[in-house]
């Protein structure tokens, strides 16, 4: 019969499962108090709310591995990825501001977003049902006014979201790199 710390050391030796136990492990280290607050709460100062969708690409991916790889292969390619990371990166740099045109100020009355994010659903919504669904998810929590904040680029994405998606970019890049230095 095998002892309970043998079978966890077992399963620690699954790369799924010692991913999830480190991000359970730095979510509990959030709710560790530094001087008079929690940790999360001087994360938040930096980061704000996270985006609806950033939440739910966060519960499938620890839920849900093998439908979250499944979606990132079929629907997130490289080249799909790159024009997300590269367009968020444009829109951060704008948004601080790096000239006088404000992107985030259109969030605020976003008729002309909702119009082009509506046309690029008719036009790829079927070949694309994952981005699809998540893009009706945080229209609908814009709808129903779920974070403190009344813009929608609040809802749609967020810095935590860039940061995994260029991580997401160059975690490829390094693999092939190592494997041409080994042979």
């Amino acid at each position: 019969m095998m002892l309970p710390d043998r079978i966890f050391m077992r399963l620690l030796r699954l790369p799924y499962v010692r991913t999830r136990m480190l991000i359970m492990l730095l979510s509990l280290v959030m709710f560790v108090p530094l001087a008079d607050q929690l940790l999360w709460r001087y994360v938040y100062g930096f980061i704000n709310d996270l985006s609806p969708g950033t939440w739910l690409i966060f519960f499938v991916w620890l839920g849900f591995p093998d439908a979250f790889n499944f979606w990132v292969r079929e629907e997130l390619a490289f080249k799909r990825r790159l024009i997300l990371c590269l367009g968020m990166l444009c829109f951060y740099v704008l948004a601080l501001g790096a000239i006088p045109f404000d992107p985030y100020a259109y969030g605020f009355q976003p008729w002309i977003i909702l119009f082009g994010l509506t046309a690029w659903v008719a036009w790829h919504g079927r070949n694309a049902a994952g981005i699809t669904l998540l893009l009706g998810i945080d229209l609908a929590v814009y709808a129903l006014h779920g974070l403190a904040s009344d813009n929608l680029w609040d809802y749609l994405f967020d810095p935590v979201m860039m940061i995994v998606l260029a991580i997401s970019l160059i975690r490829p890049l390094m693999s092939r790199r190592k494997i041409r230095s080994q042979s």
